[in-house]
Parts: structure tokens; C-alpha cells; sequence
């Protein structure tokens, strides 16, 4: 039985080899995302405001910013708002082109309604870039505008990923014995078999949870586009989908009023005829797992009246669990510290790879000269 798992381990490494370096790659990249766009664009994804919440300017009203949009971008309607307040990072205001589903994406400074880039694609700046290389490989679009064979790779890629680490550890199935035993004055086969499962065993969980994400974001994507949202029913907005009467400020401050604890942080704006407008955020006391986004207050895209206010204190144990996903694939849940330790157990797949490519390498070679 071990020998079968070792071959469909085998097998399943070198057939995922390359695009598990790609993904491992640019993810321990990606974890610091944030960080690195203030520092490659200090003037465009950064805010010149200090973190001590005496200092930090008041954002100005909602409405007085979305018009200041609105006017500066006319071939534009607004898709989504993500909003900010510690006065260190940018908003980021997402653009549907009218007559189009083309989506792009600005900085914004909301205390002084400053516009601090042009509308830009999803694969414009490097980090975006490596986020679309980590997601779909930079293969979607090809046989179609909406084809999504990329994200059909990154969900195999995830599948495989999660099984090379189930059979990793039925493989080496008493790991825990030797978690701590590298031989160094060996030779480099020897070396290279017990640093692969040292390597394999102290990075298994989070690889796991990296594999389990990556199949859900995959899968979600994949489904969306299948049987949610087929690419012959893709809309083309040509206006605004929402009542130009409605008072987006107080849609905001209203929101918190009707969740306990309540922090906007994202504003969907109808881009859709079926979609309304939803302010999603999080509170305190939340699962610590909760995204930025784990609760959501829905107003009617016609008229502003509210339609819903889901706590996600509240949800159910597979809401919580899938919402969790987010902080956990990138690793964000523990501020620093944990985006550090994900950053270095993401490059894992690489080191496998390469001692795993030379133990299969140096086996094959052994039959032979054995044949």
C-alpha cells in the first residue's frame, strides 16, 4: 500500500510541477501585496497621513467623493468601493467601462477627493499582475472572452496540491518520529529524502489549508461563471443602475446602525440589473478567522430602503468556515506574524519539488542500471 501511495505521490508532483511553482511563487509574494504596492507606488497606493487615530483626517462625505468620480471617469460607472479609514492606504474604487463588462480599478484618497491614478486592468501594476498569474495563470480569456481554463488549472493545481499532502503523510506516516532528524554528512540522496520530509511534515498543515482555500476560490469562480452567469448573459451597463437620489452617506452610517459594532469596508454598487447595493464589513467580537467582510447590509438599489443586515456573528458553522477562507489562504488573520510564517511555508512546494524531482529522478536511475 505505501508503494502505491508513493507512485500516485510521484505522479501527481511531476504532472503539478510547474504550476505549483507558479502558485507557490507568486502566494508567498502575494502575502505581502499591500506592503509591497505602498512601497513600489508610494504616491499612488500609499496615504501620507500617520496611523495615530488623533491625526488621521476625517474621510469627506461619500456623496461629495462618488460625484467627484463620477464627473472625473463619465465613460465609467462605479462598481465597487474599498474603503479605508487608518489614513495609511489608499481606497480602491473599481470601474465598469460603460457599454462593456471591462472592469478596472483606481487609488483614491478620500480625505483630501484626490484621484491618484487613471482606470487601470486587473493585471496592470506587478502585484495584480502576480495575483492574476497566481489565479489563472494568465490563461483565461483565451478561446473566448469569458473562457476560464486558467481557473480550471488552478483548481487541479489546488486538488493536486492538497493530495500530494495527504498521501505526503501516509506516505511518512510516522513523521512525528523524526521531526526534528536531518541527517547532514550523508550523501545527497539520503540528505534530500529527509529534508523533503522534514520539509513536508512541519509544512502539511498550512499547506493543507492553503490546498482547501485554493479549491474553494477555484471552484466558486468556475461555478459563477458556468451556472450563474453564463458569458452570453454578461451585462453591459450603459448608466448608473441606481437611483441618482440616493444618499450613499447615509447608507454608510445607517449600516452600522443596523449591526452592532459594525465597520464598512467595501461598497457594491449595482452593476447588474438583479444586483442591489451592499455594504459589506465586519464587528468586533467576531469569529477570529472573520474577513473584512463577514457581514453585509443590503439596500434597495431603487429607492435606498433596506432589503437585509446579515451578522456574520450569526452565521451558520459553513458561512463562518468559508468566510474564514480569505484570512487564511494569504495568511492575514495574525498580522504580522502570521503573514511572515505563510510566506515562508508557501515557497514549501518549491523545496519539495525540487528534492521530490531529484529523489524520482535518482530511483529511475537506480532501475535502470538495475534492469
Amino acid at each position: 500500500m505505501r508503494k502505491t501511495f508513493f507512485k500516485v505521490h510521484s505522479y501527481l508532483a511531476l504532472v503539478a510541477l510547474i504550476p505549483l511553482f507558479i502558485v507557490s511563487i507568486t502566494g508567498s509574494i502575494l502575502v505581502f501585496k499591500v506592503e509591497i504596492d505602498q512601497w513600489l507606488m508610494p504616491k499612488v497606493a500609499a496615504l501620507p497621513y500617520t496611523q495615530s487615530e488623533k491625526e488621521v483626517p476625517e474621510r469627506l462625505n461619500h456623496n461629495i467623493l462618488q460625484q467627484h468620480i463620477e464627473g472625473e471617469f463619465p465613460d465609467y460607472i462605479l462598481g465597487a468601493w474599498e474603503l479605508f479609514n487608518d489614513g495609511h492606504e489608499a481606497d480602491r474604487v473599481y470601474l465598469v467601462k460603460k457599454g462593456t463588462d471591462d472592469w478596472f480599478k483606481i487609488y483614491f484618497d478620500p480625505f483630501a477627493n484626490k484621484v491618484l491614478s487613471e482606470p487601470v486592468n486587473f493585471s496592470h501594476y506587478i502585484t495584480d499582475f502576480l495575483l492574476q498569474l497566481h489565479y489563472t495563470f494568465m490563461l483565461n480569456g483565451i478561446g473566448g472572452k469569458h473562457a476560464q481554463w486558467g481557473t480550471v488549472l488552478g483548481l487541479i493545481a489546488a486538488v493536486i496540491l492538497t493530495l500530494l499532502g495527504i498521501t505526503g503523510l501516509v506516505i511518512h506516516r510516522k513523521f512525528w518520529l523524526k521531526l526534528f532528524d536531518l541527517r547532514i554528512k550523508v550523501s545527497l540522496r539520503v540528505f534530500s529524502g529527509d529534508f523533503h520530509r522534514l520539509v513536508g511534515a512541519w509544512s502539511s498543515p498550512i499547506i493543507f489549508i492553503l490546498g482547501v482555500t485554493g479549491i474553494y476560490f477555484n471552484a466558486v469562480a468556475i461555478y459563477h461563471e458556468l451556472f450563474e452567469h453564463p458569458s452570453e448573459e454578461h451585462f453591459e451597463p450603459t448608466e448608473n443602475l441606481y437611483d441618482s437620489s440616493i444618499d450613499f452617506q447615509q447608507l454608510l452610517n445607517d449600516s452600522r446602525v443596523q449591526l452592532d459594532t459594525f465597520t464598512p469596508t467595501y461598497l457594491l454598487y449595482p452593476y447588474e440589473p438583479e444586483v442591489n447595493i451592499t455594504v459589506f464589513g465586519h464587528q468586533q467580537r467576531a469569529n477570529p478567522f472573520a474577513s473584512n467582510y463577514s457581514s453585509t447590509v443590503t439596500y434597495d438599489r431603487t429607492n435606498g430602503e433596506l432589503l437585509n443586515a446579515f451578522d456574520g456573528r450569526d452565521a451558520s458553522a459553513v458561512v463562518k468556515t468559508t468566510d474564514s477562507f480569505r484570512e487564511l489562504h494569504f495568511g492575514s488573520f495574525g498580522g504580522l506574524g502570521s503573514k511572515i510564517i505563510w510566506c515562508v511555508v508557501g515557497l514549501s512546494p518549491v523545496l519539495l519539488g525540487v528534492t521530490g524531482l531529484y529523489i524520482w529522478i535518482f530511483r529511475n536511475r537506480k532501475k535502470k542500471k538495475k534492469g
